[in-house]
């Protein structure tokens, strides 16, 4: 379980950084609280806890970007509109 919830946090960084320039440290910082986060979930180096999945997955809801498609194999959380998806 742990490799696929790991699958789902890079597939969203992936995309999220390639459609908006972001930094890897920049949105690691704002999605996972840690200017290091999203290297260390790549790497394997973080032990981390389905809440901290669920705010980050929470976090990408909030502030997907407009006409960017969710990657298709990863759940977006329930409550997300389909205007604010759109």
């Amino acid at each position: 379980m742990e490799t696929t919830l790991t699958k789902h946090l890079v597939a969203l960084a992936d995309a999220y950084m390639a459609a908006t320039g972001m930094s890897s440290a920049t949105l690691s910082e704002r999605a996972g609280g840690d200017w290091q986060f999203f290297d260390k979930v790549r790497d394997g180096r973080l032990n981390w806890r389905i809440r901290t999945y669920d705010r980050a997955l929470g976090w990408f809801a909030d502030n997907w970007p407009n006409g960017l498609d969710w990657p298709a194999d990863v759940p977006r959380p329930c409550g997300v509109t389909e205007e604010k998806a759109a």
